[in-house]
């Protein structure tokens, strides 16, 4: 059980300016000050991340929403009233409070109020950060303080370990600058069926493309370092399983492999447990000794579509 030692320790880093590794009910997120640019500037090196990418800003008081963001459509706030803290990201035109740094230049901001209770009790305490996934840019997020550890090592000043993620992928990003409805800007467990039965009217939709900024939109992210491909039926296994030598680690809904020769992972048959399970299966398979990935795509069915989303940005990595 994480101590308030521990906790206390994370927030007089980010309070001096340190970058501290910490949970979320999402990620793990590697978290700064918006109060020290310098510290900021490190999270994007840390990273390695472009510098035209933002960050969400993260917040433990939905007030402060309101120092952050202008132009509120009156449709957010039973959003926020229902949804936060949890796992939503709300994109607004920034106010002069925000620093053009974190926003990647952009006149808009991303804005949360993470679930976990240590997130929350370090922001508090530490007042308002960004916090990225805390991994190199592109890569499979981590879900656990190992995972941390392992990607970033002694670049973090501190990593708190609360536990592995309860969720396990990255938020629903909403684009909520519009007066009229919401664009989903990045897929999450969140859908928009979910907003709409809080609204009671269709204001949230997800077949339109946004360009406002947001976090994770480029066509290869979460990838692992091996090869990762898909498949979704006998024969495009058999593909990959040529392709591979015979070599290959799989993650799939039956409970035995195609082939008895390969490493195995039983995925769950549903979205929220294979949400939970998908980074931390990916970073088993991606240190083991099998030459390549292969993940059995689900049914494109309603509740998936964050799901697939990750699995093809993900698999995007083949041509690196």
């Amino acid at each position: 059980m994480l101590s308030d030692i521990e906790v206390e320790r994370a927030i007089g880093l980010l309070r001096s300016g340190g970058i501290v590794a910490i949970p979320t009910e999402t990620v793990y997120g590697l978290a700064a000050s918006i109060d020290h640019p310098e510290a900021i500037r490190k999270v994007f090196q840390t990273k390695g991340r472009p510098a035209n990418h933002p960050l969400i800003l993260h917040i433990a008081d939905k007030q402060d929403l309101n120092r952050f963001a202008c132009q509120i459509p009156d449709y957010v706030v039973p959003l926020v009233d229902h949804f936060w803290p949890g796992p939503l990201t709300l994109i607004l035109k920034k106010t002069d409070l925000v620093s053009p740094l974190l926003t990647g230049g952009h006149d808009t901001v991303g804005v949360r109020m993470p679930a976990h209770p240590i997130a929350l009790e370090i922001i508090k305490g530490a007042g308002p950060i960004v916090a990225p996934s805390a991994n190199r840019f592109g890569k499979v997020s981590p879900t656990t303080a190992a995972h941390v550890k392992k990607d970033l090592g002694s670049s973090v000043d501190f990593v708190v370990d609360g536990g592995r993620c309860t969720i396990g992928i990255e938020s629903t990003i909403l684009d909520v600058t519009h007066p009229d409805y919401a664009l989903i800007a990045r897929q999450g467990l969140l859908s928009p069926s979910d907003f709409n039965d809080v609204l009671g009217y269709c204001c949230v939709i997800s077949d339109i493309n946004t360009q406002v900024a947001a976090s994770g939109n480029l066509k290869s992210h979460y990838c692992p370092n091996k090869p990762l491909a898909l498949f979704s039926d006998r024969e495009s296994f058999e593909k990959i399983d040529k392709e591979s030598q015979q070599n290959l680690y799989i993650l799939s809904f039956s409970s035995h492999p195609p082939s008895y020769s390969h490493y195995h992972f039983q995925m769950p048959n549903n979205p929220i447990d294979y949400a939970h399970q998908l980074y931390f299966q990916l970073r088993i398979a991606d240190e083991s000794n099998a030459k390549m990935i292969a993940i059995e795509l689900p049914d494109k069915k309603k509740g998936w579509e964050a799901i697939l989303e990750r699995l093809y940005k993900a698999s995007n990595n083949r041509d690196r």
